[in-house]
């Protein structure tokens, strides 16, 4: 690790440098949300279409299937690629195909295609967390820091940093951004703004942003947090352009790697090395050629593993375990880093819907859980119960708090959740089954995953175990991806087997998504937030507190605990299981891939700091 990393190492920040991570606004709406994990069911375009990156791939669904890529070059020596072999990374993308060719703008509806390349070795962040170490890395910026009461926030930039067409990073740039998402509602990205004031620019590496609400995170949002952060383009271009229009095609950006060229009929995106890349001193990547691409069907794309044709496996963890029990042996099957959203039940606390409403019902739900059945049977690799509504970092411990779980216990305990019940009035009636105000209960799940697949199987054993105590009126559903986001942005669902949604490096931004400010009735379309549509005066007022407190003070760390019980005496989401998805690389061309023993960095090709991965890379001479 750097000297320059050591210094924003989580166990050695400052008190006004507490590491925060950027959040991902939903395309569409102003509403921060994380992406590292499932597809999220609130935004509002289906990936890989989506203009910002608010969702990321389920790697346990099958990918869409598209065709073999075929050689399109002579120099290829038969590769998928028209690069010659030894010196192209391949990386196959895990979701479905790519959609956008001919557009760069992160700002408009399907302007880019984020995961092709574009958002991980072309656009570089200010800053970057490392969530596999707990470290925070300044890139085009070197700090940040606050005046006293936070209601100005400095942001210096890097010296040397140049966009790939020679002309420097500045200060102006920053704030040109800024003022550009102010200024026009219609751009994705505004929410990131919403609460400055103005910005000043005293020098070409010095921005002064002044808040209209003293705020001592107003950082976030400018860390490569989960996927992504905030981005900053080139004023000498786009200050030229209407940005609801401007494709940006070929991307000017300050990534090692510029746009050879985007081969739609191939699904194909390949990046070359710019030789003038302004940060070689610290990060000089060995491929020559980086090509993203679409995954083809499920048994090309073993078999083109097998022959190394990619670098970069796109199929599910039986078929990667498979191969390497067969003897294959040029492969690595990383099972280490942590999604940052554990597996979860959300549920609709609207009064409307009776029985959901009440407290100890949706803790009778947490009892029927069998979290060690589920990590151990359901899910592909070996996962742990979930006790906290985040992802088990070591720097999130934290925020944790071992009096508050063992107070709080997510344990499997059929006879509490049958207690739970009878002290709501859900009471056995000589039929054997519950009623609730003398009506029968009738409970739908839904999930937007296939019949079979993880999620799905999740609801049906809580279904079965809700049977056992005497609620056997439960549907389980699998929905288009489309039609489970309307449901749950409408309120018009009982329980979702989804994800919970997780925090970066602040559970702030895990409480305040169930503020009462943010509920809308069932029907309406919550586009803020509060899907679960959860009213807790309680929590509103330790949400309100923490918002005004810096983080890193040692007097939050009790509200946060306040909260936290708060949060688990609501229980609008119910965590399940801790979640673990495999990344299989090939190591005939490229070695220094993150392992199990070596999670030196985010080991997801769709996240922004893969660029350190490929920064990392070394050829093995094949």
């Amino acid at each position: 690790m750097s000297e320059k990393a050591k210094s924003f190492d989580l166990k050695r920040i400052s008190r006004r440098q507490l590491l925060g991570s950027a959040l991902a606004v939903m395309a569409g709406a102003s509403v921060k949300l994380l992406a590292g994990c499932a597809p999220s069911p609130t935004s509002n375009a289906e990936p890989p279409e989506t203009s910002e990156p608010t969702s990321a791939p389920e790697p346990t669904s099958a990918p869409e299937p598209t065709e073999a890529p075929e050689p399109v070059g002579q120099d290829s020596g038969g590769g998928v690629a028209p690069t010659p072999r030894s010196e192209t990374l391949i990386l196959d993308w895990m979701g479905s195909s790519f959609s956008v060719f001919d557009s760069f703008n992160p700002f408009i509806p399907n302007g880019q295609q984020y995961q092709s390349g574009f958002g991980q070795i072309c656009k570089e962040f200010l800053f970057y967390a490392n969530l596999a170490t707990g470290e925070i890395e300044p890139w085009l910026a070197t700090g940040w820091s606050y005046n006293q009461d936070f209601s100005e926030l400095t942001i210096t930039l890097n010296p040397k940093a140049k966009w790939n067409d020679g002309e420097p990073v500045t200060s102006g740039d920053l704030g040109f951004t800024i003022e550009m998402l102010k200024g026009n509602s219609a751009l994705m990205g505004g929410g990131n703004v919403g609460n400055v004031d103005s910005v000043a620019t005293p020098d070409a590496q010095t921005a002064v942003i002044k808040l209209i609400d003293p705020d001592p995170r107003a950082h976030y949002p400018f860390i490569c947090g989960i996927v992504g952060g905030f981005e900053l383009v080139p004023e000498h271009i786009w200050s030229e352009q209407d940005p609801m229009m401007y494709r940006d095609d070929p991307p000017v950006r300050s990534g090692p790697y510029t746009l050879e060229r985007a081969i739609p009929d191939q699904q194909m995106f390949l990046w070359k090395k710019n030789p003038d890349y302004w940060n070689r001193d610290a990060l000089d990547p060995e491929p020559e050629y980086v090509v993203y691409r679409a995954s083809p069907m499920a048994d090309s794309a073993v078999e083109q593993f097998k022959r190394a044709d990619t670098d970069l496996a796109c199929f599910d963890y039986a078929n990667a375990k498979s191969l390497q029990d067969s003897g294959y042996g040029n492969m690595i099957i990383e099972t280490a880093f942590r999604d940052p959203c554990p597996r979860g039940f959300w549920v609709n606390c609207d009064e409307s819907k009776g029985i959901l409403s009440e407290p100890k019902f949706r803790w009778a739900l947490a009892h029927l859980i069998d979290r060690e059945k589920i990590g151990s049977n359901v899910w592909p690799i070996p996962a742990p119960p979930a006790q906290y509504p985040w992802a088990d970092y070591g720097f999130n411990g934290k925020w944790e708090d071992a009096d508050i779980a063992k107070e709080y216990a997510l344990t499997y305990d059929p006879e509490r959740a049958a207690q739970l019940l009878d002290e709501i009035g859900a009471t056995v009636d000589a039929d054997g089954k519950r009623r609730y105000n003398g009506e029968p209960i009738s409970l739908d799940c839904i999930t937007w995953v296939a019949v079979g697949e993880p999620e799905y199987v999740i609801g049906e054993l809580l279904a079965s175990e809700l049977g056992k105590v005497g609620i056997d009126d439960v549907t389980v559903r699998s929905h288009p991806l489309a039609v489970f986001r309307e449901k749950v942005l409408s309120g018009e669902y009982d329980i979702a087997s989804i994800n919970v949604e997780g925090i970066t490096f602040d559970p702030i931004e895990f409480y305040s998504r169930f503020q009462s400010s943010l509920y809308v009735e069932v029907g309406t379309l919550a586009v803020k937030g509060n899907y679960q549509r959860l009213k807790d005066p309680e929590l509103d007022t330790l949400v309100t507190r923490l918002t005004g407190m810096d983080p890193s003070d040692p007097d939050a760390k009790d509200v946060y605990d306040q909260a936290l019980a708060a949060y688990f005496e609501a229980l609008p989401e119910i965590p399940v299981i801790q979640t673990t998805y495999p990344v299989v690389t090939n190591t005939t061309y490229w070695a220094g891939w993150p392992t199990d023993d070596d999670l030196y960095q985010v080991p997801l090709m769709w996240w922004g700091q893969y660029l350190f991965v490929v920064g990392q890379l070394t050829a093995t001479g094949a």
